[in-house]
């Protein structure tokens, strides 16, 4: 004799059951207690710092915090991860984490949070790029020629050529003895000092 009681609700239960001759006889069984729990509702997990879209430069230290709860029990830690591979973890709240030298590059970063009974919960993606650090134009004078001579009242053609490898050159300033003769902001580079 057997039958399935379908879609039982959370809660404890005695259960019986009770046995009818064909004299109109019962007996009822000894009692077996139940108990129903609700399934495990996952943690929530967000990542909190650092904003989405923020840039830093490298090498970087990018400082990643996130929140997580579980209404049903305990977040026991949160993970940190970049492109999916774990940076570190956190197993009590404030929940923080430091990456350290990071590489120039684009990264998707994420917290994931594990409750007590094994459920894990990944937040949003949060963006950052991280970009090398700047590097100085250059600038070489080509003229006039170290050591050339000229008779006063002079006037000298200043010429320069400047570059910058991660970027584009704004001006060229000419200098006698530190103090400015003059600005060009077009290639080449020239002024005339009169």
């Amino acid at each position: 004799y057997s039958v399935t009681w379908n879609d039982v609700r959370a809660g404890s239960y005695a259960l019986t059951a009770r046995g009818a001759d064909d004299d109109g006889d019962t007996a009822t069984s000894s009692t077996v207690n139940v108990t129903v729990t609700a399934p495990n509702t996952p943690p929530t997990a967000q990542l909190t710092s650092p904003a989405n879209g923020a840039s830093f430069t490298a090498p970087a230290s990018i400082a990643m915090t996130a929140t997580a709860s579980d209404s049903d029990g305990n977040v026991t830690q949160v993970a940190f991860y970049a492109d999916g591979n774990l940076l570190g973890t956190d197993t009590t709240a404030p929940y923080a984490f430091t990456w350290n030298d990071v590489p120039a590059g684009s990264y998707a970063l994420t917290a994931r949070s594990t409750d007590d009974d094994g459920d894990t919960t990944t937040s949003s993606v949060v963006n950052v790029t991280v970009t090398a650090p700047n590097s100085p134009p250059t600038a070489q004078l080509t003229s006039p020629a170290a050591g050339a001579s000229f008779t006063a009242p002079a006037s000298i053609a200043l010429a320069a050529t400047a570059s910058d490898s991660d970027g584009n050159v704004t001006q060229v300033q000419f200098f006698a003895d530190g103090n400015l003769l003059g600005t060009d902001t077009t290639a080449p580079y020239s002024v005339s000092w009169n």
